[in-house]
């Protein structure tokens, strides 16, 4: 018997079956949506990925010694930032949501206050770590939706 027909059907299954875990994974997002307009989806997401550049920023300094930089990375995305939200944005959000970003925002300024005084490489880079699993936090319970206009 020739096995090309029998392993051709196996892998014509086996995509079938994986295709259908798939689409239904993706179907139960169960995640809490937060509905936003456009321009108020735009900013969380534009303020989120100045989060992840500063990260970058940080990390890559920080391994390279340079503190000034750190610091300076830091401190944009840190507790100044966190007075730009509009009150209609913030009234949208969870109550989880919304002690969250808080807690990103002092994160952010505790690295760069590590950065300027004792500049202890290890001890940014175990901040940074506890900041991100707050942003892996947020992104596993949250999800943004666009409200209908």
């Amino acid at each position: 018997m020739n096995p090309s027909p029998l392993l051709a059907r196996f892998f014509l299954i086996t995509s079938l079956l994986t295709g259908l875990y798939v689409t239904n994974a993706q179907a139960e997002d169960k995640r809490i949506a937060i509905w936003l307009s456009d321009a108020q989806r735009a900013t969380v997401l534009a303020e989120m990925r100045q989060f992840l550049i500063a990260s970058q920023a940080i990390l890559e300094n920080a391994l390279n010694e340079n503190m000034d930089r750190v610091e300076d990375a830091a401190r944009e995305v840190g507790l100044k930032q966190l007075q730009g939200m509009s009150a209609e944005l913030t009234a949208k959000l969870p109550p989880g949501f919304k002690a969250l970003g808080p807690q990103v925002h002092k994160e952010f300024e505790e690295i760069a206050n590590e950065a300027e005084t004792l500049g202890d490489r290890d001890e940014i880079l175990n901040r940074l770590a506890k900041l991100q699993n707050l942003c892996i936090q947020c992104h596993a319970v949250y999800r943004l939706e666009r409200e209908k206009p």
